[in-house]
């Protein structure tokens, strides 16, 4: 996939085969939520108190994902890797039980913060299950720590695995059909998925040498460093939340059930994002990093071409697709129970917002991930500042305009400002972005894209005659064949414009 061999192309598509098992259990687990509860008041406290944790969380949690890999191989090369991990380890444990403290005695300003339109029963039953789900941060904290730990070591299909047990946990328990209050059963079944996430995690990563955490910290110079680092890491991630409780801020006002529609759309996405997006930079992360610390210039600049070039390939025409049949595809998903045609509408129109940005939520996504293997923090900093402040900029001119869409669109607007601004001020500095070229690449994909969308649209209305049936298999049917139809043709028209080679490689599996 870089230049070494299929290895990594056949990790890839593991990854991608896993975490489409995971997404669509992920999304039967929200159709049985929403067709039980609808989108009410409950399933809108439901997500809040989901999401206070894993919140609290990313403010510590993320420089996991951004420093743990370039820190964990220098700290390899000079072989105190094992002190440097269990101490790490500890480091973080703590940080959770101090946030978890600080979270449970101030339930009612993080409720405030996230849903400042809450009152009355909405906010009693958000605080009711936030002090459950408060426990959460301990178990995402061991989770993302072995995963962190299993990526460095190039062990990436148990990883991909966890939204499977998250999922199937919660799934289980909306099968159940005994007398017990249905928000008790939801709520066991969720702290059950939590757990089962760490239980599979934990002992891979023992197994390939993860040390346990030791209670005798000691402040060495890689840990050191690793906090230094850290900081600029935890800002942006306050930023990063700070743009999530904007959006449920002007969300809550909007109306019951608003916060819950946001949230599917969002789901969507981030169905989608993992799949292609976060899959992609798990592989590329390690490979990137290990390129930076050895300082291999071209390979680095070689990377960076063949991931862009493979995230303009998967996410554009998935963009133009999605945007098209959205409509469809939310029915297929939630429209079911107690879930409305006016919120499936709603639904599919803030899906619609959000997939605009698809593209560049992943090439900032990129550019980010090379400033932290740089060891340098403070642009990304300075791009979650900018985000933050054009995001709400965009929130007052469209929310008042379009309603609860806008809300999407803003976040799809100021991600393809803050990428613009990022990528150009990174080419002039950057020796592996300066040589990057993809502007005649994304023109031909777009030019495809449309095409075969259009071509796509021909079979529609014999496929709506021959696949006439009413119900979700027939549903499922229907949108599959038409998704396939589009990549087979997609497909045939990326074979004739790249018949040669791509990715430095030709159709025959040789390198060139």
């Amino acid at each position: 996939m870089f230049g070494v061999s299929f290895r990594w192309i056949k990790i890839y598509s593991s990854v991608i085969f896993i975490s489409l098992v995971s997404k669509a259990t992920g999304y039967f687990r929200d159709a049985l939520i929403t067709s039980r509860f609808g989108a009410t008041l409950v399933t809108d406290a439901y997500v809040v108190a989901l999401l206070i944790p894993e919140v609290l969380f990313n403010i510590f949690g993320n420089s996991l994902t951004t420093n743990f890999a370039p820190l964990y191989y220098e700290a390899e090369r000079a072989g105190n890797h094992r002190r440097f991990v269990s101490t790490l380890f500890s480091l973080y444990l703590l940080l959770a039980g101090l946030f978890y403290f600080f979270g449970y005695r101030h339930t009612s300003i993080m409720i405030t913060l996230f849903s400042s339109g809450f009152g009355g029963l909405a906010f009693d039953t958000t605080t009711f299950l936030l002090k459950i789900f408060l426990a959460n941060i301990f178990f995402i904290t061991i989770t993302y720590f072995c995963l962190t730990y299993l990526q460095a070591h190039n062990q990436f299909l148990i990883p991909s695995t966890i939204g499977i047990f998250f999922n199937l946990a919660i799934i289980a328990s909306m099968f159940y059909k005994g007398s017990t209050n249905a928000l008790y059963i939801l709520i066991a079944g969720t702290l059950a998925g939590y757990i089962a996430q760490f239980a599979v995690q934990l002992p891979q990563a023992v197994s390939r040498g993860l040390p346990l955490p030791t209670w005798r910290i000691t402040l060495s110079p890689e840990i050191r460093r690793y906090m230094v680092l850290s900081l600029p890491v935890a800002v942006l991630a306050i930023l990063w939340q700070l743009n999530i409780a904007m959006d449920n801020y002007f969300a809550s006002r909007l109306g019951e059930g608003s916060i819950t529609t946001l949230n599917l759309g969002y789901r969507v996405l981030m169905g989608i994002y993992s799949l292609f997006i976060t899959n992609t930079m798990m592989i590329v992360y390690p490979v990137l990093s290990k390129s930076i610390v050895q300082k291999d210039h071209r390979h680095t600049a070689a990377i960076i071409q063949k991931t862009t070039n493979l995230l303009i390939i998967l996410l554009v025409p998935l963009a133009f697709y999605l945007f098209v049949n959205s409509g469809p595809l939310i029915d297929l998903m939630f429209h079911r129970g107690a879930f409305t045609d006016k919120k499936s509408l709603l639904t599919a129109t803030v899906f619609q917002g959000y997939i605009v940005g698809l593209f560049f939520y992943a090439f900032r996504d990129l550019l980010i991930r090379y400033y932290f293997a740089e060891h340098s923090t403070l642009t990304p900093m300075l791009l979650g500042l900018s985000n933050s402040t054009i995001n709400f900029i965009f929130l007052l001119v469209l929310v008042p305009l379009l309603g609860l869409p806008g809300v999407s669109l803003a976040t799809a607007l100021s991600a393809v400002t803050t990428c613009v601004v990022l990528f150009l001020w990174t080419r002039r500095i950057s020796p592996a972005f300066k040589e990057l070229k993809f502007l005649h690449l994304a023109l031909q994909i777009l030019l495809a894209s449309a095409v075969s969308l259009q071509l796509s649209e021909l079979f529609g209305p014999s496929l709506n005659r021959l696949l006439a049936g009413d119900g979700f298999s027939w549903q499922f049917l229907r949108l599959g064949t038409e998704l396939l139809v589009f990549c087979l043709i997609y497909f045939l028209l990326f074979l004739l414009m790249f018949r040669k080679k791509f990715f430095g490689f030709n159709f025959k599996g040789k390198r060139l």
